[in-house]
């Protein structure tokens, strides 16, 4: 009698039954007698929904571990995948914009190195709203209330970028004063100067 209810929850194991239902009464009145299962009492018909439910759940738990392994690897190649991205984007040349571009979680403290370059266009002077232009293809504009007028117009100027407090900066010019600056972008292309400010 064991060998038959081995080879019955062997056999119909792969179905799936709710585990309130009862595997006996579930069957046809066809199925229930050609498996022999009339020949049993009731203890014996208990004992082999008790076998089906507990061999299904067995089989329900190796199904959801390899579920969990699958899903786990899935997620794990794309932390993998989203972190050589990263490193790329890192290692990729870029500008000072591009270094800045950072996910900062409070009390994170920043660094911020200082940039030379020179002006792309003869600098005039400066005042709230103009925008400069880098031989490096940056743009910053003046922010600062003050103005400074430059005496004569002056080509291939020295400009230093120099980080502030609380993310601000400062574009320290030669011979031309230290307004506070913004980054506007990068330039595509080359542009026409602007006119005198």
């Amino acid at each position: 009698m064991l060998s038959r209810l081995t080879l019955i929850c062997a056999i119909l194991g792969g179905a799936a039954v709710r585990a309130d239902d009862s595997f006996t009464k579930s069957l046809t009145p066809a199925d229930y007698q050609a498996a022999g299962l009339g020949k049993l009492s009731p203890e014996e018909l208990a004992r082999l929904d008790e076998l089906v439910r507990a061999h299904q759940s067995g089989a329900l738990a190796v199904a959801n571990q390899e579920t969990t392994k699958a899903v786990t690897e899935q997620v794990r190649q794309q932390v993998q995948a989203e972190d050589r991205k990263a490193a790329q984007k890192q290692s990729a040349p870029g500008g000072f914009l591009d270094r800045m571009k950072v996910l900062l979680k409070p009390g994170t403290e920043i660094e911020y190195t200082t940039l030379d370059s020179t002006l792309a266009y003869p600098f005039y002077g400066w005042r709230k709203g103009a925008v400069f232009t880098l031989t490096n293809g940056q743009r910053w504009v003046v922010t600062d209330e003050h103005s400074y007028p430059a005496p004569a117009p002056v080509n291939a100027v020295h400009v230093r970028i120099i980080p502030g407090s609380m993310g601000s900066f400062f574009m320290e010019i030669e011979d031309g004063g230290r307004p506070r600056v913004k980054f506007l972008g990068n330039t595509a292309a080359a542009q026409t100067p602007p006119a005198q400010q």
